[in-house]
């Protein structure tokens, strides 16, 4: 009886022993293929080269950490020795940025994803995103500081809304819509700041966000660059999208916007005498953005806006008008209510790499600032960045810019600059990074009073013409 007995309990230890592995095996199993797809995600968006972005994909399976990051720096000089100023033309909403950045600059993304076995069986994907900013500008004296800025710092859930499962809510601080021109550094559409919102809701064939946005106050505007003055505030804007809409001839993204703004006070000295008066202001504001492919190695975006009163920035924080100069005489009361802009871009990329590729835009903006005199500027920008690929490694890089400033009794000239850089870089792509690289830049401006001293002053304050070398890096992750 014994036998009999001792074998029943090994076949029972057995057994349970087998299923508990088994069960071990498909929980390893599934945690595997997660890992699988995660990397294989990865590496698919290595090899097509992606546009560069500061937000995070919307469909990749993360697993636990993950580090990103943007970073530019290098030293530059001018004709005289002295440390390097860029070259933009008055009232222009960007310069061109090859061999014409005057700081160091870096962005680090932290994100962390909960990755619990439960939220893993239903595929759900609860997420952090810290960003901080840091940027250095060059300066030939020591009274500049070095700045920090909390960019990001949200929290976002996707799929635990059953019937929606892609839908993601979030909230605190985030880079929302914060899209730009890359050679030119222009954030023509930065809903960026703090906030909460859903998106991903599929409405059809298409897909719907709502977002309700107050501006991120600190010192650096969208291109890393500190703010000249103290002339930022906050605002209240709710934006809705409509987005991945398929057209006969790309993929359509369509936005509007209501902002409000309560008024504010600017203090320019212990004197209440010398303050500016903001209005308050309410405003509107509708775009829209289409991206098409002609080729494989071709993208096209063309975006339209229109924005009036509080809304006319594209911006969810409210900025000095452009035509004036903060500081200015005391006593000045400004109204939003009455600005209004209408900015239309143009950007293509072509990656083939087999031996060029390239980035060209086209910029239009008619701006009202909504004051008495002077209120009217109109800015266009055309150009282009060729790179001359000559094997895998090794590439030649040129930029050539051209702003068109004219404002209404106001300044009214061209800015003309051209840079060619020599660039090292991990393969044929324009976006493939790290790269390092010399430049050698040059620009001329109109003069008769119209730009002068306001283009790169501290050392061609008198001149119509600049030059400026050295050696940059630029990466991202």
């Amino acid at each position: 009886m014994k036998i009999p007995v001792l074998i029943a309990i090994l076949i029972s230890l057995i057994t349970s022993g087998t299923f508990a592995a088994d069960k071990s095996v498909d929980e390893l199993r599934k945690e595997f293929e997660a890992y699988k797809a995660a990397s294989e995600a990865r590496i698919n968006r290595l090899e097509t080269r992606e546009r560069p972005s500061s937000d995070i994909e919307k469909k990749e399976i993360f697993s636990g950490f993950e580090f990103h990051g943007y970073f530019r720096a290098g030293l530059g000089v001018n004709s005289d020795g002295d440390s390097i100023e860029a070259f933009k033309a008055p009232n222009a909403g960007a310069k061109y940025r090859l061999g014409n950045e005057a700081e160091t600059y870096i962005e680090t993304t932290f994100r962390k994803s909960f990755l619990s076995r439960k939220l893993m069986q239903d595929n759900v994907d609860f997420f952090t995103v810290l960003t901080f900013a840091y940027v250095t500008p060059t300066a030939n004296n020591n009274s500049f500081d070095s700045t920090l800025s909390i960019r990001e710092a949200y929290a976002a859930a996707r799929s635990v809304w059953k019937t929606q499962d892609e839908a993601l809510f979030w909230a605190g601080n985030r880079y929302y819509e914060h899209i730009d021109i890359h050679m030119n550094d222009f954030f023509f559409r930065d809903m960026a700041g703090f906030g909460g919102g859903i998106e991903d809701i599929k409405l059809g064939n298409m897909k719907f966000a709502v977002a309700w946005l107050g501006g991120s106050i600190d010192e650096l505007s969208s291109d890393g660059t500190a703010y000249k003055n103290d002339y930022h505030f906050n605002k209240n804007t709710i934006d809705l999208r409509l987005y991945d809409i398929k057209t006969a001839i790309g993929t359509l993204a369509i936005n509007a916007d209501i902002a409000y703004f309560e008024g504010d006070t600017l203090s320019l000295s212990s004197d209440s005498a010398d303050d500016i008066s903001i209005d308050s202001a309410s405003g509107w504001a509708l775009g829209a953005i289409l991206t098409t492919k002609p080729t494989d190695n071709c993208q096209q975006r063309f975006s339209a806006q229109y924005g009036d009163g509080a809304a006319d920035n594209f911006k969810t924080v409210m900025t000095a008008p452009q035509g004036i100069s903060i500081p200015t005489s005391g006593g000045l009361r400004i109204d939003p209510g009455e600005a209004s802009r209408l900015r239309l871009t143009d950007d293509i990329v072509i990656e083939t790499g087999s031996p060029i590729s390239l980035q060209a835009v086209a910029v239009y903006e008619h701006y009202d600032n909504g004051l008495d005199k002077q209120n009217t500027i109109d800015w266009f920008s055309i150009g282009a960045r060729p790179v001359y690929h000559f094997n895998d490694y090794f590439s030649l890089a040129f930029e050539g810019g051209v702003d068109h400033t004219d404002q209404k009794d106001g300044p009214d000239g061209t800015l003309t600059k051209l840079t060619i850089a020599p660039q090292i870089q991990p393969g044929r792509g324009f976006f493939d990074r790290p790269s390092i690289r010399l430049f050698a830049t040059y620009a001329f401006w109109s003069g008769d009073d119209d730009f002068e001293s306001q283009v790169a002053p501290a050392a061609y304050a008198d001149d119509t013409d600049g030059f400026s070398f050295g050696v940059q890096m630029e990466a991202w992750w």
